[in-house]
């Protein structure tokens, strides 16, 4: 079972959260996006949160090599190439076509590669439960507690998966802002199937993707379920 943040989040509204829980889910998504080694700790003004952050790095590098690695596809890091180090990153069955799941759209999103962010993640949560407060690492935190309040299992975004570079002037969708188009939230596979589908055929765009949200804890994990199983590099370089 994957590792969970050990510094506690306030429940009391209004109570600073600690800077702790921000660095240990930092460093931790950064441990488990960058195989083989425990990645270093970035420099920063406050040590607490350095020193969480590092803790949250070892923690997200043990989880690599024994849960799996995971693509920090929208932060912009390479694809993981964890040889000696678990095994290789490589595409699963999503599981969407399986026999009797009775997905009309499954066979297109028969691929999913594990990822995880914080970003896409902010706009699943805006979408699904407007005012809830992501970012600073309570992102996967808050849309897992509003997917169990409202008794969701999944969630699937359209989303396009080339980006041509961030928009000039600032949208206030972080998706957008960072180059990239995406749609409206969805609980089913075959409801957001349709319009990612057609933001291929119709703009004639190569790439595109549904990222699927599932239960988590506090993690920003979430599968990208490629259209066609065509999944791009996440730069521009040699497409």
């Amino acid at each position: 079972m994957p590792q969970h943040n050990p510094h506690t989040v306030p429940d009391e509204p209004g109570v600073f959260v600690p800077v702790e829980v921000e660095g240990w889910q930092h460093g931790y998504d950064a441990g488990i996006s960058s195989p083989p080694n425990v990645p270093r700790t970035p420099l920063v003004r406050n040590p607490d949160y350095g020193d969480a952050w590092a803790e949250g790095a070892v923690s997200g590098n043990r989880d690599g090599r024994t849960e799996g690695w995971r693509w920090a596809y929208f932060h912009g890091d390479a694809r993981p190439d964890p040889q000696g180090a678990g095994g290789p990153y490589e595409p699963r069955d999503s599981g969407e076509d399986a026999p009797g799941y009775g997905q009309e759209y499954g066979g297109t999103f028969a691929q999913s590669w594990a990822c995880l962010g914080e970003l896409p993640l902010s706009v699943v949560l805006a979408q699904f439960a407007p005012g809830g407060r992501g970012g600073d690492g309570l992102t996967g935190r808050l849309l897992a507690r509003a997917c169990a309040d409202k008794g969701v299992t999944a969630l699937y975004l359209p989303v396009s998966l080339l980006s041509s570079g961030a928009a000039e002037e600032g949208t206030g969708d972080p998706l957008n802002d960072a180059g990239y188009w995406h749609g409206t939230v969805q609980e089913s596979l075959d409801e957001a199937a349709p319009e990612a589908i057609a933001y291929v055929t119709v703009r004639q765009i190569r790439y595109a993707a549904l990222l699927r949200y599932q239960h988590a804890a506090e993690h920003n994990f979430f599968d990208l379920l490629p259209v066609d199983s065509l999944l791009p590099p996440n730069r521009l370089e040699g497409l």
